[in-house]
């Protein structure tokens, strides 16, 4: 989506992106490749997230990645299965900008400690990809072959008839298909169903207290 002048004529101006509505002062663009779903072709690595911040390295990871894709083989994933290469991160302390406690600067440029053993994938076909309110689904002509969704990674997100999700870089989803069909679902967690629990006794407290002084209130009025 585009608003000032400047941003729709450099839009207007990009092979990638065709224009496909207009609503008051927004112009919408279209992203040519832009499928949901996506065969890749190299195996992901895992790169170790251990640090004081796990939050922290993950996004130096994932910009890292995004911002230079050249220093990565393989995209960077934070979990997988065994047989996939694993790998830790070291900052680029050259390309650092602003020191730590420093008010300007900028997350630290990452790249892989060791060199990464590029394994190729094999081609897979991807069809009838369906976008749902809380779930994806698509099919493939292969199994046992990661493929990316192109998905904001969240933990509640689990599948069917795959392995995974695996969150990769920048923060995009992994799976590897058991079956030909396959379907993601955003469900509930431990934490959310710890939540609910909670939130369940915190209410049965407040009307078990509430209920309490009703009755205190109305025992002192009858002794009146």
């Amino acid at each position: 989506m585009a608003f000032t002048a400047e941003a729709i004529s450099q839009a207007n101006q990009q092979a990638a992106l065709s224009k496909i509505a207009e609503s008051g002062p927004w112009v919408i663009y279209k992203v040519d490749r832009s499928d949901l779903v996506v065969p890749m072709t190299v195996q992901p690595v895992i790169v170790s997230t251990t640090s004081d911040d796990p939050k922290e390295r993950w996004l130096e990871i994932g910009t890292s990645w995004f911002q230079h894709p050249e220093d990565w083989a393989a995209v960077p994933a934070d979990d997988g299965p065994e047989s996939w290469q694993k790998v830790d991160a070291k900052i680029d302390l050259n390309r650092r900008q602003g020191e730590p406690a420093d008010p300007s600067r900028k997350v630290d440029i990452v790249k892989p400690a060791e060199n990464i053993s590029v394994v190729e994938l094999e081609p897979v076909k991807i069809s009838n990809t369906k976008l749902e309110d809380e779930a994806i689904s698509f099919s493939v002509d292969k199994v046992g072959v990661p493929v990316l969704v192109r998905m904001s990674y969240f933990p509640n997100w689990k599948v069917e008839n795959a392995q995974g999700p695996y969150r990769v870089a920048p923060n995009m989803m992994v799976v590897i298909p058991t079956k030909n069909n396959i379907r993601l679902h955003y469900g509930y967690t431990r934490v959310d169903f710890s939540a609910y629990f909670m939130t369940f006794v915190g209410v049965c407290t407040m009307a078990v207290r509430w209920r309490g002084r009703q009755v205190a209130r109305r025992r002192k009025t009858a002794r009146r």
